[in-house]
């Protein structure tokens, strides 16, 4: 196949897509002149973006959102909605669809051309925005991020981070992010290794930073950990990726974070990224689980269990180890028992590092604004009030008073919102971001979820010493790269996820190594590492 450079990867459609998306109407509704409404505002738009007020006479904008099913099942009734409706004079006509199903509805509608002002909580593509932004569909938010958008904007000058893993290839902005505060250790590190103290303490064990000493706490803990002799379980968690991402710094892997998947960068050739998985590190590590698997010491359904039978267990006093954001909030009061472990080192490699590291652009593509849009100054206003601290607070933490007080300096949910079924039961008429997969800012002053538990947070606050400093956000690619990677891709992902399988459990041997790894290069390996290479370095100038 013809290599991807720097230049092809580049030509195909940059002058294309930053001509198209800048000018008005791509595509769309010929009687929607976007742009124009961008540079001439109409006289019922507050430009003055410090005037929180938007409109003067009531507006209405039309959106496709995806509503996940935590979130009240009409938004128009949730008190931070109403509060951003006082506030702006705006009035948004969300277009609900269940996000089961709000990926199929969205295609549709572009497909067809029948498609709403702006979509939001959508989880848009990479390769969807590629294709439509090429096509002036997604219209570019630079100009407005720049001019009406000061909250957003403030937020990537503080960190260039984010703005670069906002950034098409054309050199455009055309979503909006999920971002999480770079400071916010508990959503940074959301997961962590954990063991049981009590049961250490039984055993008269030291607290495991070693792979040796770490095995030899689950031989205990399957032979001796609960009261039934023999019933206990060593490392239990809804998948092996769970404990490969704990061992990413062990085993000298993924040393870009974990949001570039199974790409990291050459140790020995800076710049250069790879495909980890055929690495020595790779092997090594598949060995180690081998070695934990074959003697009992992972739970044996680990490739098809879930969430829920992980945490019965759990609850059930019967998990020696597990990798999640905090056992207390799965596993009830057992949880309790339960601490940390700091990265754990291995012969040869003395110096613990934790690789399991989020980047602060958790996901893009959750809001992108069409050329059908009639209102793209007031949306952009709209949108930035929920990155300023009152949009901020209201959307994760609803109205001071009513779901939320300030104590001591800090903002914490009231009792009748944390004494519920669950927070989220509690937070659905005040809050809109649960469930996730949102435009906004989390961090430490007003976002309250598991993460931010005591528990959590020691735990976080035991790995950030090892933990890597900067680590990539996505890569973004071009609509020729997408293409090639949603087929190549595809196929390299499942021959690793079948490998690793057949490697943990001895179906077969770490002797078929080398076959192992020439398949991945007669599938397309190389061009899917090039097609990371050229982003990584359109991204990097």
């Amino acid at each position: 196949m013809r290599p991807i450079t720097r230049r092809s990867a580049l030509a195909g459609g940059a002058a294309l897509a930053s001509t198209l998306a800048l000018t008005s109407c791509g595509g769309g509704d010929d009687e929607i002149d976007t742009e124009g409404a961008i540079e001439s505002p109409d006289e019922n738009v507050i430009t003055d973006t410090d005037d929180p007020k938007i409109v003067k006479e009531k507006t209405t904008i039309s959106l496709m959102s995806g509503r996940p099913p935590t979130t009240a099942e009409d938004w128009d009734d949730v008190a931070c909605v109403k509060l951003a409706e006082e506030t702006t004079n705006l009035h948004i006509d969300f277009g609900l669809v269940p996000l089961d199903g709000v990926g199929e509805k969205q295609n549709l509608s572009l497909a067809s051309g029948e498609y709403p002002e702006a979509f939001y909580r959508t989880s848009i593509s990479n390769g969807d925005l590629a294709k439509y932004s090429s096509q002036g569909t997604f219209i570019a938010l630079d100009d407005l991020i720049e001019k009406y958008m000061p909250n957003l904007s403030g937020i990537m000058t503080e960190n260039p981070t984010i703005r670069d893993g906002l950034t098409q290839p054309d050199g455009h902005i055309y979503s909006l992010p999920q971002i999480y505060d770079p400071e916010f250790l508990g959503m940074r590190y959301m997961f962590k290794l954990w063991v049981r103290q009590d049961w250490l303490d039984r055993f008269g064990m030291d607290t495991p930073d070693s792979l040796d000493a770490y095995e030899a706490y689950l031989e205990e803990s399957v032979k001796n950990g609960p009261k039934e002799a023999g019933a206990g379980n060593g490392f239990v968690a809804d998948g092996i990726n769970t404990l490969i991402e704990a061992l990413l710094g062990t085993f000298e892997i993924g040393n870009q974070g974990t949001d570039v998947g199974t790409i990291d960068e050459d140790p020995d050739s800076p710049g250069t990224v790879r495909f980890y998985p055929v690495t020595d590190g790779y092997r090594d590590l598949l060995t180690y689980l081998n070695k934990l698997y074959s003697n009992g010491l992972i739970m044996k359904d680990i490739f098809s269990t879930d969430a829920q039978k992980v945490n019965a267990l759990g609850s059930d006093g019967l998990v020696g180890s597990t990798y999640t954001q905090t056992p207390a909030g799965f596993f009830g009061k057992e949880g309790e028992a339960y601490t940390a472990l700091a990265p754990l080192t291995r012969e040869g490699n003395p110096d613990p590092a934790w690789h399991a590291v989020r980047s602060e652009v958790a996901s893009i593509g959750q809001f992108a604004m069409t050329d059908r849009c009639s209102h793209p100054v007031e949306l952009a206003r709209w949108m930035d009030w929920w990155f300023s601290d009152e949009g901020a607070k209201a959307f994760f933490m609803g109205i001071e008073g009513e779901s939320y007080e300030e104590v001591d300096g800090r903002y914490e949910l009231l009792p009748e919102i944390t004494e519920a079924g669950s927070i989220d039961e509690g937070l659905e008429p005040y809050a809109l971001y649960l469930g996730g997969r949102y435009p906004g800012l989390a961090n430490d002053t007003w976002f309250r979820g598991v993460e931010t538990t005591d528990q959590a947070v020691a735990g976080s606050e035991l790995v950030e010493p090892y933990a890597l400093e900067e680590v990539w956000p996505k890569f973004t690619f071009t609509e020729e790269e997408s293409l090639m990677l949603s087929s190549v891709g595809n196929d390299l992902t499942k021959h690793l996820e079948e490998s690793r399988s057949a490697f943990i459990t001895g179906k077969k041997p770490l002797s078929e190594w080398d076959d192992y790894v020439a398949q991945f290069e007669n599938m397309g390996l190389e061009e899917y590492v090039q097609a990371h290479q050229a982003s990584h370095d359109r991204r990097n100038g």
